[in-house]
């Protein structure tokens, strides 16, 4: 993907001031709905890293009300302890005017990477439950909660073995949910979104569609994805670890809510998200999905 457009790197240099010069620019992996672009700066007094997110394209909703909630998000956060980096807003643009016709956002650079081989998966995933539950118990306004599932327009993946899985998963999500308590949550929490460093998890990324709702929905989102790149062992251990931390247990329901969310394109994107990080086991995918999906169904 090119870099971005001069009057682009324009906005970052005069939002940053202090006569700021772009030195280089280098695409960040990974990111579907944006593209990311690690911008350095030369200023007086010396080099800066600041972080240039750019909406390209309206397949994944509304851009602009993506930066607004994600805008709106980062200065909430600044009063929050979550015990890791998130990042600070540093300028948006959620029409894109000014900062090369996409709607932008301007974040300092963070420390770490995102890492998808943990020598251990245990530490890993500990680290993982805990900061969501310290997301979880953060208060934070933002707008409620939207399911990204449309019930009336199920379908069982085209390459699924256990029809009678995902039947019984769509008969059972075709209720009513079952109530919940409030909270904030990230909305879009898995590995992709964590930072490390070390083996630490260091920072979360990626605030835009950050509400207020079931907090099981992110252990379920962060299920799913940890079930198609890995095992749906992996899934369990990290709803096992976050059950412990948090003091409660995860209702089923919510899980199924994201794990429904899976189909066909998946292997598409996941490997985009990948980028090259691990080798991705596509034929494998759906199969790891429906394992899951039967230690989900128990569970009722």
């Amino acid at each position: 993907m090119p870099i971005p457009p001069r009057d682009a790197l324009d906005w970052v240099a005069r939002e940053v001031g202090g006569g700021a010069r772009v030195v280089g620019v280098r695409r960040m992996k990974g990111g579907i709905a944006s593209a990311v672009h690690r911008v350095r700066l030369e200023l007086s007094s010396g080099p800066r890293d600041v972080v240039l997110r750019r909406w390209l394209h309206d397949d994944w909703g509304d851009p602009a009300a993506s930066v607004h909630r994600e805008m709106a998000t980062l200065e909430a956060l600044r009063a929050v302890d979550l015990g890791v980096a998130v990042p600070t807003l540093l300028a948006a643009s959620p029409t894109g005017a000014g900062a090369g016709g996409r709607p932008a956002l301007l974040m300092d650079r963070i420390a770490g990477r995102v890492h998808l081989s943990p020598r251990d998966p245990q530490p890993w995933l500990r680290q993982m439950a805990r900061t969501a539950v310290r997301i979880h118990h953060a208060a934070v306004e933002a707008i409620p909660y939207e399911s990204w599932l449309e019930p009336e327009k199920l379908e069982r993946p085209a390459d699924a073995t256990r029809p009678d899985l995902w039947d019984a998963a769509h008969a059972i999500i075709r209720g009513d949910p079952p109530p919940y308590a409030p909270r904030f949550l990230h909305r879009d929490y898995q590995h992709f979104n964590l930072l490390w460093v070390r083996e630490r998890l260091t920072g979360v990324l990626d605030w835009g569609s950050a509400c207020v709702g079931p907090a099981d929905i992110d252990l379920g989102h962060c299920r799913l994805n940890l079930a198609v790149l890995f095992t749906a062992d992996w899934a369990e251990r990290f709803r096992a670890m976050y059950e412990a931390e948090a003091g409660r247990a995860i209702d089923p329901w919510w899980d199924l809510q994201e794990l429904l969310v899976y189909g066909d394109s998946w292997p598409r994107f996941l490997h985009v998200a990948v980028a090259g990080r691990r080798p991705v086991d596509t034929a494998g995918m759906t199969g790891r999905v429906e394992s899951l999906l039967e230690a989900v169904l128990r569970r009722f």
